[in-house]
């Protein structure tokens, strides 16, 4: 494929199915990092994350011909990474989870804010692993990636009002760790 510019999703998916298989290095660079971030605080760890997001792009590859609205991709891509992150989870207990993938701790030579920026992020990470897998599945796709209800919807499966009480519920205990610890 000779295109400069990264052609819309619709006209990706319809070069896949057409035999362009090359051209599916597109969906994997124009979403993977956003997917591994999602994976990332939905498993707790970086590592199963790759692997929840690898699973999903040769599944995604495979079944591409079922995605019924090629113009929206990324939830489709999000509700099969979704999938595989419950199964993961489903495989093992929210207590396996690995802190060794927490953020670094800071340098000691860093200023007093960055130390506290630090440790709030640790702390927020902590919190989010906490959480339910559906509440911590709402409000990372709401406020980390940026999901709007409409999509979290199509994603999820879920109405829209369970997943605004999910989020609500999520930025409270959220809030409440940070306020706890302030």
């Amino acid at each position: 494929m000779h295109v400069r510019s990264t052609p819309p999703d619709a006209e990706v998916v319809a070069l896949v199915l057409a035999g362009d298989t090359e051209a599916f290095a597109f969906v994997i660079r124009r979403y993977e990092a956003g997917l591994l971030r999602f994976a990332t605080r939905m498993l707790g760890s970086r590592d199963a994350a790759a692997d929840a997001v690898a699973e999903s792009f040769v599944r995604a590859y495979r079944h591409l011909a079922s995605c019924r609205e090629p113009a929206r991709l990324r939830t489709w891509l999000y509700r099969i990474v979704t999938n595989r992150c419950k199964s993961h989870l489903v495989r093992r207990s929210v207590a396996d989870v690995s802190l060794d993938d927490a953020p670094p701790m800071a340098d000691p030579a860093d200023t007093e804010a960055a130390l506290e920026r630090a440790d709030q992020l640790l702390l927020v990470e902590r919190a989010l692993a906490d959480l339910s897998p559906d509440k911590r599945e709402a409000f990372v796709l709401k406020h980390v990636e940026g999901l709007s209800y409409e999509e979290m919807a199509a994603v999820t499966g879920e109405r829209i009002p369970t997943l605004k009480m999910r989020v609500h519920r999520a930025r409270e205990a959220l809030l409440k760790v940070l306020e706890d610890h302030a």
